[in-house]
């Protein structure tokens, strides 16, 4: 399996994402965060997501699209636009109603006029730098992702409520388990404190 990237590259205020390979959810924290620096700083009309050379995606990473363009809709940005030249991606987007909140168009010369840049390979294209996330950076991130996916269409609701409703459970686990852990620390420091002061 090719390993999987994300090339970013921008023109006129529209951002084109070039996905690679087999894109996974292990990339999406640095994708996100990467996306919405571009939405709060201002500067972005619109946005291109271009599958073209993708071999795969998974749910986080088709979450993480639908929320991206929710993000700019909100915004005021133009609608997001999605190529593809992949027939299963293809099947997979349509069957989750991505066709009915982005704009699609085949791999190719689309018809002129069709997308607010060229989304010809771009010399200026620059990968997108993806650190290593953190576990709890890669819940968060799934959680908000597959929540997008249920906002989409009805067949994302019936499909990915059940995993939304575990990723919220695995969150609030977790969390305790930090705030125990966190209380504990304390305890022993407190007692370490006792023990070592004067008289105690």
């Amino acid at each position: 399996m090719p390993e999987g990237h994300v090339t970013h590259a921008e023109k006129q205020g529209v951002h084109v994402l070039r996905y690679f390979g087999d894109v996974n959810y292990i990339l999406a924290p640095g994708i996100q965060r990467f996306v919405d620096h571009l939405v709060d700083d201002g500067s972005i009309s619109g946005m291109v997501f271009d599958l073209t050379c993708a071999q795969s995606l998974d749910s986080t990473n088709l979450g993480l699209m639908a929320r991206v363009n929710e993000r700019l809709l909100n915004v005021g940005a133009a609608n997001s636009v999605i190529i593809s030249g992949n027939e299963d991606i293809d099947v997979v987007l349509r069957s989750m109603g991505f066709d009915q909140t982005f704009d699609m168009f085949p791999s190719g010369e689309p018809k002129a006029g069709a997308l607010p840049v060229s989304v010809a390979p771009d010399v200026s294209a620059e990968p997108i730098e993806i650190d290593s996330p953190s576990a709890n950076d890669l819940r968060q991130t799934m959680l908000e992702a597959h929540r997008a996916l249920i906002r989409l269409s009805d067949a994302g609701r019936l499909e990915f409520e059940p995993v939304v409703q575990c990723l919220e459970r695995d969150l609030v686990d977790h969390s305790s388990d930090s705030s125990r852990s966190i209380s504990g620390e304390r305890s022993a420091r407190s007692a370490g404190d006792q023990r070592n002061t004067p008289g105690v």
